[in-house]
């Protein structure tokens, strides 16, 4: 198989995703391992420190292992197909992250009842009516403009240029130049032309509505300090939605650029070269982030009807609590919110989450077969 750059770059960023994966344990809330309230006075007990490493070295155990079996096979493979089962590897991470948090939840509750750990649930809970002069706490719509001014350029540049686009042009080059495969897509067509653009479009729609769920997520406030807990929820929420405006921005740009390689005769040098550094830069921004956030302590945040340890089911993976009005709820570990699958919309948004990726991984597969 020739290595071209989509396989390349898809590669690296298995790689930099499973970074992120292994290391997101030792971010989020300190009292909380894998979802098991632990005492302030414990959190840096050696024994808690090797569950939140096991963690890590299962999904490095993991990741090698699926990375070595799916090498293995792309050997005998085109581009295109390679680049689909790449693809299924990178979100083979997640599912498999879900069984290595299963077993370091186990690990924890053996150390709990070992331990003796008693941490009662605390019950009470404050309220903070903010007024005018707190920023909101997501960026706003118009910051997507930035987005849809990329889009517009895009297709500006194919309408103009639309006599100088070969009626036939080839979708995947390998590291020769050489055209890897044609299927019918490749005949310039409103389709085909623009197939870039919609996907620019989707994707922006669906970074936007991140940015809304981000927006909508319960603010549970501290009740020694309302006030001060308010404020650090708004900067928690905020450089969030600065992270997601930024990636959407970076997968905007690079669909960009991958549909002026393929329609404009390029020989792609300008997607290979770039496409690793625009996949880089987007998890350096995300690895960036979580780091600011543990430095400033923003990650260490509490939400008080979530925190009992019964509402978490299959292995603490899953929150399903019917008395809780929230959809989306802090995680019990690393950084971010997952949804509460009691509620109809809570199940309806892990549908999409899930079942998105996987349309497109069966769409692209059925595009070269």
């Amino acid at each position: 198989m020739m290595m071209n750059g989509t396989v390349i770059a898809v590669a690296s960023l298995y790689f930099l995703q499973a970074l992120l994966i292994g290391v997101q344990n030792f971010f989020g809330p300190r009292a909380l391992l894998f979802g098991v309230p632990i005492p302030a006075a414990d959190t840096q007990d050696p024994a808690v420190r090797r569950i939140r490493v096991q963690y890590t070295i299962l999904m490095g155990i993991f990741v090698l292992i699926v990375a070595a079996a799916c090498f293995a096979w792309i050997r005998y493979l085109d581009a295109a197909h390679a680049l689909v089962y790449l693809l299924a590897a990178l979100l083979a991470q997640f599912p498999l992250s879900g069984l290595a948090i299963a077993i370091c939840r186990q690990s924890a509750l053996r150390l709990k009842a070992t331990r003796g750990w008693q941490v009662p649930v605390e019950n009470r809970r404050a309220a903070s009516i903010s007024n005018r002069r707190h920023r909101s706490p997501v960026l706003g719509l118009p910051w997507f403009g930035a987005h849809l001014a990329v889009i517009a350029v895009c297709i500006i540049i194919a309408m103009v240029k639309w006599n100088d686009i070969p009626v036939q042009f080839a979708i995947q080059w390998n590291a020769d130049r050489i055209p890897d495969w044609y299927r019918w897509y490749s005949t310039k067509s409103i389709g085909s032309v623009f197939y870039e653009n919609f996907g620019q479009l989707i994707g922006t729609g669906i970074f936007m509505l991140l940015n809304l769920v981000i927006g909508r997520t319960r603010t549970s406030l501290d009740p020694k300090d309302p006030e001060g807990s308010l404020q650090k929820q708004i900067r928690y929420k905020r450089i969030n939605s600065f992270a997601i405006w930024g990636i959407s921005l970076v997968v905007t740009v690079f669909l960009g650029l991958f549909q002026a390689g393929r329609i404009y005769s390029f020989q792609l040098d300008l997607w290979i070269h770039l496409t690793l550094a625009l996949l880089l830069t987007a998890y350096l921004l995300l690895l960036g982030m979580v780091v600011y956030l543990r430095a400033r302590g923003l990650d260490q945040q509490r939400d008080i009807p979530s925190q009992d340890n019964r509402y978490w089911k299959i292995s603490g993976i899953t929150y399903c609590n019917p008395d809780d009005p929230a959809i989306f709820v802090p995680k019990p570990y690393g950084m971010g919110w997952t949804v509460n699958m009691a509620k109809p919309m809570g199940r309806l948004a892990i549908a999409a989450i899930v079942g998105v990726p996987i349309l497109l991984l069966v769409w692209v597969w059925l595009l070269i077969m």
